[in-house]
């Protein structure tokens, strides 16, 4: 673990052990400076309540990779699958990709002739 304080080494340690944190959230509560925040706070009850609170971290979750498909202007739906978002894509790079327009794409390098 990267906490060089031992007091918060050990603090997050506990916390993990007793929150069954997984290493993700153990290393967004080190991230976000929990134990600092602890410190300063002043109902240090309702913040460590809230962290053994927090949702369990379904095993697909740790897989995961989330998409950021905004540029798609696509209705919002939870069972999208990948294959149903290739056309939109394409067309969006194919739009792009006309934006450019002529030119942008050069077959091979240059030729240059020695004179």
């Amino acid at each position: 673990m990267r906490v060089e304080n031992p007091a918060a080494r050990a603090f997050y340690e506990q916390e993990a052990v007793q929150g069954n944190w997984s290493r993700r959230e153990l290393e967004r509560q080190i991230g976000s400076l929990f134990y600092q925040r602890l410190l300063a706070s002043t109902d240090q009850a309702a913040m460590r309540q809230a962290s053994h609170n927090a949702a369990p971290v379904a095993p697909m979750d740790m897989l995961k990779d989330p998409y950021v498909l905004e540029f798609l202007d696509l209705p919002p739906s939870p069972n999208c699958m990948k294959t149903s978002l290739n056309k939109p894509i394409i067309d969006k790079l194919q739009h792009f990709l006309l934006e450019l327009g002529r030119g942008f794409f050069i077959r091979g390098p240059a030729k240059t002739h020695a004179v």
